[in-house]
């Protein structure tokens, strides 16, 4: 089969690391009629093997789509399932029934649950394999299904850390970062990487049902008796909820500690409600190439995704709320030339 390898951009970083995967907690809420225009899939071609992309219909995630069917258009079929919050274990089903996929890939952890219950719902037929992108922490995800692997959307702390200190003029020593208890083996594998860069990783764990208060003062420990140089957003839900929570706890305490804040996902760099100062990702046009590649692989070892590892993402973006980052910080002379995007 044909096979191409992801190029690298901006600042790409490989990491060969064991740690939990992201990315990406957002959900889909695109109609269907809406994702039908902006993601036809090509005319399916008699005996062609078929790939299912159950996926939501949002930008990031069609720009992942596009450059996959790209890249596997020539030996394989697709054929795409949007998902919305409407959708159910029976679509999924469904449309498993009507296309006989060899493969299934699935984008977002809404998908992935999904894909969960209707596994749960039909443990007598063969387990399909799987490629799961775009998810938060896919290696706890990926105990969940049956036959899974996939490409972590979290791009490793210390490829963030690095970039953090590239652009800024001051010393990043000590990462500050809270945590719930179920992510504190993923916090310890993080460690051992960034102090090879020299950079010390001080966790705060919070309890295991947290308020408002509990993040305030987790936050206010690192900060204040800890003396962390920088904060770490982890990828999960219940650190954000909503934006009153946001306020009350992470911009309250981002007030008085004035350090700069990395966060794994781009949506929270934003200078007209600032809060992330840097956000390091996956490129997602080359996430769907790499997620091809994965499938080539799968495909000529006999799809036994359950015995290929999780991948990391091979080329990443940063995007930097520069606005912020000048009002707050010192940038390095060089800093505009190692961002990706700068927002102001």
């Amino acid at each position: 089969m044909r096979r191409r390898r992801p190029a690298h951009h901006g600042l790409s970083c490989v990491l060969a690391l064991a740690l939990c995967g992201v990315a990406c907690a957002t959900t889909g809420t695109g109609s269907v009629s809406e994702a039908v225009t902006s993601l036809e899939d090509p005319a399916p071609r008699p005996g062609m093997p078929t790939l299912l992309v159950a996926m939501p219909s949002s930008a990031d995630f069609v720009a992942v789509r596009r450059t996959l069917v790209a890249e596997v258009n020539k030996n394989f079929n697709v054929s795409t399932l949007v998902v919305t919050r409407e959708t159910s274990p029976a679509d999924i089903a469904a449309a498993i029934d009507r296309v006989q996929p060899v493969c299934a890939v699935l984008m977002n952890n809404l998908t992935v649950n999904l894909f969960q219950a209707y596994e749960a719902a039909h443990k007598e037929k063969p387990a399909l394999p799987t490629v799961v992108v775009m998810v938060s922490f896919l290696d706890e995800v990926r105990g969940q299904l049956r036959r899974a692997t996939g490409i972590s959307y979290e791009v490793p702390g210390v490829t963030a850390f690095v970039n953090l200190r590239a652009i800024l003029d001051k010393p990043i020593r000590r990462v500050g970062v809270v945590y719930r208890p179920v992510f504190k083996h993923f916090i310890k594998r993080q460690q051992v990487p960034a102090e090879r860069e020299h950079i010390s990783i001080v966790g705060r764990e919070l309890p295991r049902e947290f308020s408002a208060e509990d993040l305030r003062q987790a936050l206010r420990g690192l900060t204040a008796d800890d003396k962390v140089d920088a904060l770490w957003m982890l990828n999960d839900n219940l650190l954000l909820r909503d934006a009153q929570f946001l306020d009350e706890t992470w911009r309250a305490e981002l007030r008085t500690a004035r350090v700069p804040l990395v966060v794994g996902v781009p949506n929270l760099v934003d200078p007209s409600s600032p809060l992330g100062t840097l956000a390091v990702v996956p490129d997602h046009e080359a996430l769907g190439l790499q997620t091809g590649n994965l499938i080539f692989d799968l495909a000529e070892s006999g799809w036994r995704a359950e015995e290929h590892p999780i991948a990391m993402p091979l080329s990443v973006q940063t995007i930097v709320d520069l606005r912020q980052s000048r009002g707050l910080f010192q940038l390095r002379p060089d800093a505009l030339g190692r961002i990706d995007k700068a927002l102001e």
